[in-house]
């Protein structure tokens, strides 16, 4: 009987040791893993921060300027090109006839093209 309980003992005190091998192994490889992930985040983040000042970069105003100038030919504003509110054309407040062409009739008042 004792032989027996012996036995049983020794199988699960293998079956311990093989369980506490395999934990230990899973382990080492989860431990593998995670610095491999920390070290990936760590990149991204650089990348992140690198995009983060192309961003500020293309945003600034001064290269935003260059670029209006060089690829769509704007200009800044000249103040005879800036209009007031006085300057506007009303409109009718009846109802009455308006301009064929509010467009026209816009222009037609613009400072700049010989009111």
């Amino acid at each position: 009987m004792i032989r027996i309980v012996e036995i049983i003992a020794a199988c699960v005190a293998a079956a311990l040791l093989a369980a506490l091998y395999l934990a230990k192994s899973g382990a080492a490889s989860d431990q593998q893993r995670l610095a491999e992930l920390q070290a990936e985040i760590g990149r991204e983040r650089a990348r992140i921060g690198h995009l983060q000042a192309e961003v500020a970069l293309q945003e600034d105003p001064e290269n935003l300027r260059r670029l209006a100038r060089l690829y769509l030919g704007f200009e800044p504003l000249r103040p005879e090109q800036e209009w007031s509110l006085a300057d506007l054309p009303r409109a009718p407040r009846d109802g009455g006839p308006q301009a064929e062409d509010p467009v026209r009739a816009v222009r037609a008042g613009y400072p700049g093209e010989g009111r």
